[in-house]
């Protein structure tokens, strides 16, 4: 676990290019991903979709998060899938935002009181993780895996032509037009300094 969350910390500063699924392999792979249980954020009538695995310790999933959020409101909808992995709590706070009366909520306590100095999600882990929340956590990170990603975020969309792309890593600031599909918005926060 521990090697994997420094892996995911170490390609998340300088974002990857992972060896992308064979182009055959991602109808499949996609269709797997539009069923999965997902936290949807952004609009109920997008300009574009856009899924992104996440942990909810993940400092990196959390940058991508903020920066996200002018472009929900731009016209994005982001459906925020689960995985579970980077610290024992993981699977204890994903549980508590898929288990929420409202996931979006939760998801956004989260996010709003994440704690960078010990890369913790903000939200209260769940006392117990049901067994079919820890097997779709699993599934997810399998699911994750198949596109050639070894972690957390991983940003998964069809461009304008319907080409379905992978993005490893929190991106660099100025691919946030062509992943979202939407003019660059303003994001002036100084945490995003090295992804300018």
């Amino acid at each position: 676990m521990l090697l994997r969350a420094i892996a995911c910390a170490a390609l998340l500063v300088a974002p990857a290019q992972a060896k992308q699924p064979a182009p055959a392999e991602l109808p499949a792979l996609y269709a797997a991903l539009e069923k999965a249980d997902t936290v949807v954020e952004g609009s109920n009538t997008p300009k574009r979709t856009l899924y992104v695995f996440f942990d909810a310790n993940c400092w990196f999933c959390h940058l991508t998060w903020k920066a996200l959020q002018p472009y929900e409101k731009a016209g994005l909808q982001v459906r925020w899938v689960p995985v579970a992995y980077q610290k024992d709590s993981s699977a204890p706070k994903a549980a508590a935002i898929m288990q929420a009366k409202d996931r979006l909520a939760a998801m956004r306590e989260n996010e709003t009181k994440y704690r960078a100095k010990s890369y913790d999600g903000g939200i209260r882990p769940a006392r117990k993780v049901p067994p079919e929340l820890a097997a779709q956590f699993e599934a997810n990170a399998k699911l994750m895996e198949s596109f050639d990603s070894p972690g957390t975020p991983t940003l998964v969309w069809k461009d304008a032509a319907g080409k379905i792309k992978v993005e490893i890593g929190m991106p660099h600031l100025s691919l946030l037009p062509a992943i979202t599909g939407l003019p660059a918005q303003k994001i002036d926060d100084p945490e995003f300094d090295e992804f300018r």
